[in-house]
């Protein structure tokens, strides 16, 4: 069979641009560090090492998952053993409030101190993370124990009844404040529209606003959080539930033991604060309950993130095994190659003058 210049200068001219391809992708592969670039290099090794990719990502955001859990469940305690310490403070009050109400003195100290205690509670559960509210459920948004209004009452001075008022959410012992409402007020009785004060108007008022605090302005909705494929904890806590003794079964009310206690003390009622004594008895193993719940979601926050941090070291080094070069192995071969290419390049510069009187 007759071989021609053409068909000799063609498989030269193949031979080389082979050999350039390789040379190419060995520089590519020396710079980059990187044993696949692109998909046409090797479309089988491609997708191993996208799928490894996506799994190390979905680690990555599990793991970022879990930290902002950590962070809201660490800020949920802390505020828990605030309340905790408030709870067991007001135990200690209602101990000394039943000797103390026979002296003015002592029965205003132990007065000042529950107000306090209860300006405490409300407050703790404000915490936030990132703007959002702990313990305000899906209101996030809102502070979980924010004032609440009620407008257009009617009042008239030297007259203990408020009229006009939507009583939703009152209770005996609830503080309330407004104009024409002297200090220190708190419902005595309600029923209907009418709330009736502890003390009388200071004047008539026929468009006032009433503010009270203590009632829950957040849901009962717990937060989650994904911290694997199809796994969700919980890290957000109900200020409902904590304090109001909400959910099921129902616990105690605390912000009303503790409104009801200041107004058994007023009015010097010894069976009140005998029974507000085992009220907080109960409200101090509620507190208790929520703290080691808190805990608990702590420990399987901790064990997941672990799990997680070792899953996402394992998929990256698989990733850096599939698709990391070996710089020696590629220095060889790049030598190797160059020196090949070369040859190539002076093998065709000999052989492409000759023509067929060469071989006569």
């Amino acid at each position: 069979m007759r071989i021609t210049d053409k068909t000799t200068t063609s498989n030269a001219i193949y031979n080389i641009n082979e050999g350039r391809i390789r040379l190419d992708r060995l520089n590519e592969a020396s710079t980059t560090g990187r044993v696949v670039n692109r998909p046409s290099d090797d479309p089988v090794a491609s997708k191993k090492i996208l799928d490894v990719e996506t799994q190390i990502k979905a680690s990555k955001q599990y793991i970022s998952n879990i930290k902002t859990g950590q962070t809201w469940l660490d800020m949920a305690g802390t505020s828990l053993e605030g309340m905790l310490s408030s709870v067991m403070s007001i135990k200690g009050a209602a101990s000394q409030a039943a000797g103390a109400i026979s002296d003015p003195v002592k029965k205003e100290d132990i007065l000042s101190q529950l107000k306090a205690f209860r300006d405490q509670l409300t407050d703790y559960p404000s915490s936030q993370v990132g703007g959002q509210y702990v313990f305000s459920g899906f209101n996030s948004d809102k502070p979980p124990f924010s004032a609440t209004t009620r407008s257009g009452f009617t009042t008239t001075v030297g007259n203990p009844n408020i009229t006009n008022v939507d009583t939703t959410d009152f209770y005996i012992g609830m503080p309330i404040t407004g104009p024409d409402i002297p200090p220190d007020t708190v419902v005595s009785a309600f029923a209907g529209v009418t709330v009736t004060m502890s003390n009388n108007a200071t004047n008539s008022n026929t468009a006032g606003t009433l503010t009270f605090t203590g009632k829950f302005q957040g849901t009962e909705d717990i937060l989650s959080i994904e911290v694997n494929k199809g796994v969700q904890v919980p890290i957000s806590v109900s200020g409902g539930a904590v304090l109001r003794g909400s959910g099921t079964p129902p616990g105690v009310d605390i912000i009303k033991a503790i409104d009801t206690l200041i107004a058994d003390v007023n009015s010097g009622n010894l069976a009140g604060i005998s029974a507000a004594n085992v009220a907080f008895d109960k409200a101090n193993q509620q507190m208790l309950g929520a703290i080691s719940d808190i805990g608990m979601r702590k420990a399987r926050m901790d064990n997941a993130l672990a799990s997680q941090q070792r899953n996402s070291n394992a998929l990256t080094e698989i990733h850096d095994n599939m698709q990391n070069i070996d710089y020696a192995k590629v220095a060889i071969e790049l030598t190797n190659q160059k020196t090949a290419f070369d040859a190539a390049l002076a093998s065709t510069a000999k052989i492409a003058p000759l023509s067929l009187l060469n071989y006569l």
